[in-house]
């Protein structure tokens, strides 16, 4: 998963982040996304909560498509929440994945 511009620049202005993405495992950025779509819905910042939502779709690997697929369509559904500005909507989903993904990663 590769940062865009808004992250790459956010990076370059704070070193410990830039480090903390950079030494990060695929599964931790993984955790990262999840925490950007969430901390975009708690300030409803619509451009935020889209590129982390994208970022997400971006990482999925569709050789496994029995999980990626479904994966797929729930973002596409928050993507879809989130240009309704139902951002409480994307929120209960997307913390929801987080919860299990940590607990699944044993990220806790």
């Amino acid at each position: 998963m590769q940062m865009n511009g808004n992250q790459a620049a956010r990076a370059e202005r704070d070193p410990y982040l830039k480090q903390k993405i950079m030494s990060a495992s695929p599964v931790q950025l993984v955790a990262y996304m999840y925490d950007a779509v969430l901390a975009a819905c708690k300030s409803s910042n619509y451009d935020r909560a889209e590129r982390a939502l994208l970022g997400l779709i971006e990482a999925l690997n569709f050789q496994h498509e029995e999980i990626a697929l479904p994966m797929f369509q729930v973002y596409q559904y928050c993507l879809d929440q989130v240009r309704k500005e139902n951002y409480t909507e994307v929120e209960g989903l997307i913390s929801g994945f987080k919860a299990a993904w940590s607990e699944a990663m044993n990220l806790n």
